[in-house]
């Protein structure tokens, strides 16, 4: 089955019923109609100055270059019927399809934050209805049929008025809408056809976004996990976490407090699952990040991509609403938090010193930490710039704010936000879980409490600022 239209603009008159029945029928917003009736005087003087009514919509293209360009998946072709279809819960209002269009049939609704186009009234024809456009044409211009039916009239009519497509030699996408009359329809070509362009968006997520989120982010975090292994080879073996004399209990020190640790691994939960269903939503064939087939399974998984879209945004949500207050509530407002990530002159010595440490390529001591080391400063504000970012262009996408330039600038915000601060987590990743000499410090991101020794040796001034305070610091 291929449904289709044939219009025959020798009766058209202009009166644009078709237009508004359809903008009724599906409450389209200001600018946002399915279809549209344009008019453009015939070239020439005398007998041959006349007026044609040129009658748009969505051409249901055989190979529809806009379904390419919807980094969501919203837009497609439906297999049974041949028509290119917006599915209203998937689409994000980016706008992205739009520019990829040769027949401007796309428009963004303002209202409802989402493309419309003409899906030749599909929901209505499953029904047993007729398009709007075709119950209300006062001039019967219009024909609805379908095209791999030899004996419907849309087919009859067809051959019957030598209707055609609106194609040109530079541009045809196998558009199946066909117009009759053949003087008016060479008047419209000229006006309805532009080669389809692709948005910076896409030209930006191919050459930039996309390669370094498939293969630059994933080939570091592989980096930094094989180097961590490597440095375990070949550093010193020296057993930091001195044991205490026998039958005395190592001294220790509350290094995280329960709201924290569990801030901490609710958040590490959350990435998880937003990153996976996340990867799972950029589902179109220039967007996909490492293919269609992932995108697929998980989105069966869902049952369908509009679940799937739900699930992302209210977990989203909700890991928004965990970690925000809990972070404002132990790290007072924000302010021990930047107290505890500024970077002093200490700090920059030991991101220069440390690496040749870990590679015992230099006996050099290292310059006192605080209660966090210089690269665990480095990864929390990257995770403090990224959640910001991230939350902020998340809200963006989820409820459709502001225009659709924006919600696409939002796409690529949100994916490099999301990159850059997993690259940060590779190196966190390693230096907690991989590296033998700081799994202390990943212990106590469970247990709360680091040992005494180790503290004093890797966190040298939180150590003394604590011992400075209070003599019985330590437990």
């Amino acid at each position: 089955m291929r449904r289709s239209m044939m219009i025959d603009l020798d009766k058209c008159v202009g009166c644009e019923a078709c237009v508004t029945s359809c903008k009724e029928r599906w409450d389209s917003g200001p600018g946002a109609a399915r279809n549209w009736v344009y008019e453009y005087e015939r070239d020439g003087s005398g007998e041959d100055l006349g007026i044609t009514f040129y009658p748009g919509l969505c051409m249901q293209c055989e190979t529809h270059p806009c379904t390419a360009d919807c980094p969501t998946g919203a837009t497609y072709m439906d297999e049974k019927t041949g028509v290119v279809m917006v599915d209203p819960d998937v689409c994000i209002g980016c706008g992205n399809c739009i520019s990829m269009c040769a027949y401007r049939a796309r428009k963004v609704d303002e209202v409802k934050g989402i493309v419309e186009k003409c899906d030749l009234c599909s929901a209505y024809v499953e029904r047993g209805e007729e398009p709007a456009c075709v119950a209300t044409c006062l001039a019967k211009c219009r024909h609805f049929g379908d095209l791999d039916d030899p004996s419907s009239e849309l087919v009859r009519l067809n051959t019957a008025k030598g209707a055609k497509s609106l194609v040109t030699d530079a541009v045809d996408i196998g558009p199946k809408v066909t117009y009759a009359g053949a003087g008016h329809r060479q008047n419209i070509v000229p006006h309805a056809v532009s080669p389809p362009k692709k948005s910076h968006l896409t030209r930006l997520w191919s050459g930039v976004t996309r390669p370094f989120t498939s293969y630059f982010v994933p080939a570091v975090m592989g980096v930094a996990v094989l180097g961590g292994l490597l440095v375990n080879l070949k550093s010193r073996k020296e057993k930091l976490a001195r044991k205490a004399a026998v039958g005395e209990t190592p001294k220790s020190l509350q290094r995280h407090r329960a709201g924290m640790r569990f801030l901490h691994w609710f958040n590490a939960l959350s990435w998880v699952l937003l990153l996976l269903t996340g990867v799972a939503l950029m589902s179109a064939e220039r967007f996909a990040l490492f293919g269609q087939g992932f995108p697929s399974w998980v989105s069966d998984l869902f049952g369908g991509a509009a679940n799937l879209i739900r699930f992302h945004a209210v977990l989203g949500i909700v890991w928004a609403v965990v970690i925000v207050p809990i972070f404002l509530v132990y790290k007072r407002g924000g302010i021990e938090a930047l107290k505890e990530i500024r970077l002093s002159r200490d700090d920059f010595l030991w991101l220069r010193k440390k690496p040749k440490a870990m590679l015992a390529e230099s006996s050099e001591s290292l310059p006192k930490q605080d209660k966090y080391n210089a690269g665990q400063k480095l990864f929390a504000m990257a995770v403090l710039l990224g959640t910001s970012a991230i939350i902020i262009t998340g809200v963006i996408m989820t409820f459709h704010l502001g225009s659709a330039a924006l919600v696409a600038a939002s796409i690529v915000a949100h994916k490099l936000a999301i990159a850059v601060t997993l690259l940060g987590a590779a190196v966190h990743v390693t230096m907690a879980a991989i590296l033998r000499e700081e799994r202390p410090a990943l212990k106590s991101m469970v247990f709360g409490d680091v040992d005494f020794d180790y503290a004093k040796h890797h966190n040298k001034k939180w150590v003394e600022e604590i011992e400075a305070s209070s003599p019985r610091g330590n437990k």
